[in-house]
């Protein structure tokens, strides 16, 4: 699974949020504003009343340039203030840009008073000083712009104000998803490997609130979470990615304070210490229905540490993504019950048209390189990230034949060092797949992995058992690797497999030992192994 596209990264704001603060700041438009937050949408508030005499701020103007689209609410006493008039303005003037959506939502107020100027929304110039902005040519400029926002397809407020501000907040997500969102896009093979998840996210009962999204590095356990988590955060009261909680470099703390403050909306949140943010957590956990991805955990006591240990009768949902296998043991120090999902490496079939996307943009090899991206498909053996890596840095456009002849020789230069034994990986790979490795809690451990990926993969189980025993503890630690997707075993049980990119790996960690084939800890090719002897 792999995308082949980005959403774009010029907004800064998912929403700009317009309202007339005297009508709506403390009530309607406040519980607007911790909706759309809690629901991971940016938005843009002015937290501060503009005072009679002032300007427009270029804050406001630049946050309406930076945001993706806007809600304006309209209430009793908006047409009153020109300052909202010339927000209205400058929002409709995005919009002619095309690439702005605006959102008109009616509280108490007719969307036809608002189109024919009527009752509160008459606009008519003023003289003198107080009306030194109540020009003719800005009153004609502001009726023309509420004629304009009030034919647009709007939203009036009626019924229960909490499912009515939900509706908006689905529509609004709905909106940015239809233009960019942060759900990735060009995923092969994206529905099969959702489908499980979805259904689990479905279910509602508590007391199976954790899944664990397991698989080798590079495998796309965290392009998948992102897709669920995006596709399904706005059917959650409030929701939190946290992205390679590993490396926070503020430790529990900084992850507890950064999920309570998505949650809550709040950006002032403060807690003192971990044991506090627990509570906290499992409090917010207990009241509303949230929807939380962790994502690169490889440690249960963090996890524990995060949430506690009470046992909760929650509607919430928790995934996590990791190398482990067997996560779910983990169930003892969170008192919950944890899915496992193990992902699944790409089929054939959406090897080639991965690679091809990034390689030649199509789904399709271009002609002459049919051959070698078959054999650069077999080499990656399903790894979404492989196929990113080695596509992209193949990759050719030009149709000019004789430059095309140049990159075809150079695709079967490079297949040829890949599938060498030279352990040729390319370092963007090497740096991902060897995580792993370095998170082996034994030297024995690091040294049994070594000892299989160079020299006894293809052996038997039982075989590599008994020669490595006793040097290596290879029985207990043949299962810590097989935990951690480091090693398998084949369909008929017998024998070790390991995936060719962590041979490779391996091989590269041995090699980089000493430039000198005497001094490497093992030796697997013929040649040096005649030198060495």
């Amino acid at each position: 699974m792999a995308s082949t596209s980005s959403a774009p990264d010029h907004y800064e704001y998912d929403v700009f949020l317009s309202f007339r603060g005297k009508d709506t700041r403390n009530s309607f438009t406040d519980h607007l504003y911790k909706a759309l937050v809690q629901a991971g949408i940016r938005t843009f508030r002015d937290d501060n009343e503009i005072h009679e005499g002032q300007e427009l701020k270029a804050k406001i103007k630049r946050s309406i340039r930076k945001s993706s689209t806007s809600i304006i609410v309209f209430s009793e006493n908006f047409a009153n203030s020109r300052w909202c008039l010339d927000e209205l303005s400058l929002i409709l003037r995005q919009k002619s840009k095309g690439d702005h959506f605006v959102l008109p939502v009616f509280y108490g107020v007719d969307p036809s008073d608002v189109r024919n100027h009527r009752g509160s929304f008459t606009v008519e110039a003023k003289e003198g000083a107080e009306g030194m902005k109540w020009t003719e040519v800005n009153v004609k400029r502001w009726k023309a712009a509420l004629t304009e926002v009030a034919d647009l397809k709007g939203m009036i407020v009626l019924g229960y104000e909490t499912t009515f501000i939900q509706n908006i907040v689905e529509r609004i997500y709905f909106e940015l998803r239809l233009k960019f969102n942060s759900i990735p896009t060009g995923l092969t093979g994206i529905k099969t490997r959702t489908k499980v998840i979805n259904s689990w996210l479905r279910y509602e009962q508590p007391g199976s609130p954790v899944l664990s999204i397991c698989g080798m590095g590079g495998s796309g356990k965290t392009t998948l979470a992102k897709h669920i988590y995006y596709s399904n955060k706005q059917h959650f009261e409030g929701s939190s990615f946290l992205e390679g909680v590993e490396k926070q470099h503020d430790g529990l703390l900084g992850v507890q304070t950064q999920l309570l403050r998505d949650i809550s909306g709040n950006n002032n949140m403060y807690i003192s210490n971990v044991y506090e943010g627990a509570l906290q957590i499992e409090k917010a956990m207990r009241m509303n229905r949230l929807l939380i991805v962790f994502d690169d955990i490889d440690d249960k006591d963090k996890l524990s540490a995060l949430f506690g240990t009470k046992v909760l009768h929650t509607q919430s949902k928790i995934i996590i993504t990791t190398r482990l296998l067997n996560i779910d043991t983990w169930s003892g120090s969170i008192s919950w019950k944890c899915h496992v999902h193990n992902i699944e490496l790409l089929n054939r079939h959406e090897s080639m048209e991965v690679l091809s996307c990034h390689a030649f943009g199509s789904k399709t090899p271009m002609e002459g390189f049919e051959e070698h991206a078959v054999r650069l498909a077999h080499y990656c053996g399903g790894n979404p990230l492989a196929f990113k890596v080695l596509g992209s840095s193949l990759s050719d456009t030009t149709q000019d034949q004789w430059t095309r002849n140049d990159m075809i020789d150079a695709w079967r230069s490079r297949v040829d060092s890949l599938n060498s034994l030279e352990g040729d990986i390319d370092h963007k790979i090497q740096e991902v797949l060897q995580k792993s490795f370095e998170s082996l809690p034994c030297d024995s451990q690091k040294e049994l992995f070594l000892h299989i990926a160079c020299l006894f993969v293809g052996e038997y189980a039982s075989h590599v058992e008994r020669i490595l025993e006793n040097d290596y503890h290879a029985k207990s630690g043949m299962m810590t690797l097989t935990n951690r997707c480091l090693l398998t075993v084949s369909s008929d049980g017998l024998r070790l497999v390991v995936h060719k990119l962590l041979q490779d790996m391996s091989r590269k960690i041995v090699r980089n030992e000493s430039r000198d084939p005497a001094k490497h800890s093992r030796v697997w090719r013929h040649d040096e192994y005649l030198i060495v002897c």
